[in-house]
Parts: structure tokens; C-alpha cells; sequence
């Protein structure tokens, strides 16, 4: 696939990756930035679904949710839908309009609220799990609970 100029100069900025950036070894990347790079290369062509296997892989903790918003704007400025696999429950939580939770025998969906309960998890994993997840205000909400377990 030929890549035009314009499409690569679209697809950094709306990821925010400067050209110094662009021009840097992969190697010398963090792996926000590698990550990012990414989502950039994944946009080339004007997409309108996404498909994400654990993003924030490889991306200390204040660069996960630096991914997150990133993928959350670009969700709603190039109306993009995503698919994607993630074990961060509170992202999950956050962002997803549905969620699929699989285990080896049984299978949960729904929206977040209901796929995502308390009860839900217990059910699906077999043990009480939980997780920290805030409002879209950014409030930590009192009901959550630590997750447990892997």
C-alpha cells in the first residue's frame, strides 16, 4: 500500500505525533509513543472500525489513560467504532457501549453496568471481583471495589 503524504500528515495529527517523532528509530520510542504510532498507522485510510488488542500493552500507567482519552476522541471525531480487547476493567467501564466478558465455560454481555456488576463477575470468574472506575466527571465512584486476582 502507497501512502500519500496527506494521508500520513492526517493521521499524525490527529494522534499528535510530530514529525520529529515520525523521524525517530522505533526503537527509541516509549511504548506510548510506539502505541500511538500505531493508532496512527491503523488510521491511514479512513477506517470505520478499529480493531485493539490491549493497547495500553507496554505503557506505564499515566500513559494508559493518555491512550484511553486518545482512543475515545478519535472514536468520536472520525465516528470510528472499535472492537477491542482489554483487561482494564475501569477503561472498559468508562468508554465501552457493550462489553463481552468470556471465560472458558461461560459468557456475560451487555452494557457495562450490567455486563461489568459485582454479582456479574462473581458469577463469570468464580471468585468476588471488582474494580475502580469513576464517572465521566472523573469522580471515583464509592461503590467499586479493588479487583482481585488476575
Amino acid at each position: 500500500m502507497r501512502v500519500s503524504p496527506t494521508d500520513l500528515d492526517e493521521a499524525s495529527n490527529s494522534i499528535g505525533l510530530t514529525k520529529e517523532l515520525l523521524e525517530t528509530p522505533v526503537g527509541h520510542l516509549s511504548g506510548g509513543q510506539f502505541q500511538r504510532g500505531l493508532i496512527a498507522f491503523a488510521l491511514i485510510g479512513k477506517p470505520n472500525v478499529l480493531l485493539l488488542d490491549e493497547p495500553t500493552a507496554s505503557v506505564d500507567e499515566p500513559g494508559e489513560e493518555h491512550i484511553y482519552e486518545l482512543i475515545h476522541r478519535l472514536q468520536d471525531e472520525h465516528n470510528l467504532a472499535s472492537i477491542m480487547v482489554s483487561h482494564d476493567l475501569s477503561f472498559v467501564f468508562r468508554y465501552a457501549t457493550n462489553v463481552l466478558c468470556l471465560n472458558r465455560q461461560r459468557v456475560c454481555f451487555g452494557t457495562p453496568l450490567e455486563a461489568l456488576s459485582p454479582d456479574v463477575l462473581e458469577r463469570l470468574y468464580g471468585e468476588p471481583m471488582g474494580f475502580y472506575h469513576h464517572d465521566h466527571k472523573g469522580h471515583l465512584k464509592s461503590e467499586s471495589t479493588p479487583l482481585t486476582g488476575d
